[in-house]
C-alpha cells in the first residue's frame, strides 16, 4: 500500500501528530510525507502574512511546488491536512495519483482559514473530515453530504498525560493561546476575584502591561508548545478550555487535552461540551463572572479539585478521545481499513 500525508510535520504541532498516529496505525503501508509548513517557517514575515490573511504570495506558489515536485505517482491512499494553501491544479494532480484522496481539518474552513482555492476544489475529495458541526451548510454547497463526515478534536497521549502529582499541582488556572478580546475579558474577571493564573501565547502584551505588579498573574511567554504546553497545563488546577468567539466554535482541542494531561477543564456550557463531560467532570460556566467565582471557589475545596481532576481524565480515556482511537474510526469509515466493529 503506497500512501502520502500532506501536511504540517513540524515537531508539537497537532498535523505531525495525526501523521505519526497514521504510520502507527498502518505499519505495512509505504508513507511518503510531504511538509507544507517549509514554505512558510523560510518566507519573510510580509510573506507568511500575504499567504495567512489572503492566501496568496509566494508562501502559497511554493507550497503548491512543493507539493507537486514531492508528490509520487501512484499511491493508494492520499491523506491532506489542511489544504486551504493547496490550487485546484495541485489537488486535480493528487486527484490522478491517489485512488483515494482525504481531506482533513481540525479548523474552520469558511470563518476563518477561507479559500476559494479549497471551495473548487473538494469536488476531489472522496472524503471530506471536519471538527466543525456549525459549518455542514457550507461544506454542502461544494461536496455531497455523504462525503462529508464529523468528528471531535483529539488528543495525543505521548503529549497530553500528567507530568505532576495532585499533591504538585499549583492553585491556579491557566491558558495557552491567541489573546483575544473576549479572553481577555475572561482574564481580568479571574484577576478581579484574586484566582492566580498562568498565561502564555500571543499578544498579551498590552494586557500584561494594564497588570504590571498583579502576583496573580504570571505570563510564560509567546510561543509555548509540545512538552511544555502539556507540562504547563498539567501543573496548573483548572485549565480554561476556551473557545474562540471569531466564529461559533463549540469545542477546541484544549477541551480534550487539558484533563488528559490531568487539570480539570473549565469551559463554557453548550451542546457539544455537555455531551462529552459531566458537572463531576467538568467545571462548566455561563459567563466569566461565573467562571470566576468556580475557580475561586473551587481551589480552595482540595477534595473537591482532586476528584474532578480524576473523572475528567478518565473520562476522556472511556470515551477514546486520543488521535489513535479518532483516526482508526476515520480511516474505518473511508474504507482504508476493515471496519473492526
Amino acid at each position: 500500500m503506497q500512501a502520502t500525508y500532506i501536511g504540517i510535520l513540524t515537531k508539537g504541532t497537532t498535523s505531525r501528530m495525526r501523521a505519526d498516529v497514521l504510520k502507527a496505525l498502518t505499519p505495512s503501508w509505504e508513507w511518503n510525507w510531504v511538509d507544507t509548513h517549509k514554505p512558510y517557517l523560510q518566507a519573510p514575515r510580509w510573506a507568511k502574512t500575504l499567504s495567512f490573511r489572503l492566501k496568496m504570495g509566494p508562501v502559497i506558489s511554493q507550497t503548491n511546488a512543493l507539493v507537486q515536485r514531492e508528490l509520487k505517482p501512484q499511491q493508494d491512499f492520499i491523506w491532506v491536512d489542511k489544504a486551504a494553501n493547496l490550487s485546484v491544479p495541485t489537488t486535480k494532480i493528487m486527484r490522478e495519483c491517489g485512488a483515494k484522496l482525504i481531506h482533513y481539518t481540525p479548523d474552520t474552513a469558511y470563518h476563518t482559514n477561507r479559500s476559494k482555492s479549497f471551495d473548487q476544489s473538494l469536488q476531489y475529495y472522496d472524503w471530506a473530515i471536519s471538527t466543525k458541526t456549525f459549518e455542514a451548510e457550507d461544506y454542502a454547497k461544494w461536496l455531497p453530504a455523504e462525503r462529508l463526515i464529523f468528528t471531535t478534536q483529539a488528543y495525543d497521549p505521548h503529549f497530553h498525560y500528567p507530568r505532576v502529582s495532585l499533591e504538585e499541582k499549583r492553585l491556579e488556572a491557566a491558558f495557552i493561546g491567541l489573546c483575544e478580546p473576549d479572553r481577555e475579558q475572561c482574564a481580568e474577571a479571574l484577576l478581579n476575584a484574586g484566582v492566580p493564573l498562568r498565561l502564555a501565547g500571543v499578544n498579551w502584551g498590552n494586557f500584561c502591561e494594564r497588570h504590571a505588579g498583579n502576583p496573580n498573574l504570571h505570563f510564560v511567554g509567546v510561543e509555548i508548545y509540545g512538552d511544555d504546553y502539556a507540562k504547563l497545563i498539567s501543573q496548573a488546577s483548572v485549565g480554561l478550555g476556551l473557545v474562540s468567539k471569531r466564529f461559533p466554535e463549540l469545542h477546541t482541542t484544549r477541551t480534550f487535552e487539558i484533563p488528559a494531561c490531568g487539570t480539570i477543564l473549565a469551559t463554557e456550557s453548550n451542546s457539544e461540551t455537555r455531551s462529552f463531560f459531566t458537572d463531576d467532570e467538568a467545571l462548566f460556566y455561563n459567563d466569566y463572572t461565573d467562571l470566576a467565582a468556580k475557580v475561586a471557589q473551587l481551589l480552595q475545596r482540595p477534595e473537591q479539585l482532586k476528584a474532578m481532576t480524576r473523572a475528567g481524565e478518565a473520562r476522556v480515556k472511556l470515551d477514546k478521545r486520543d488521535y489513535h482511537s479518532i483516526l482508526t474510526s476515520l480511516l474505518e469509515q473511508t474504507g482504508a481499513l476493515p471496519d473492526r466493529a
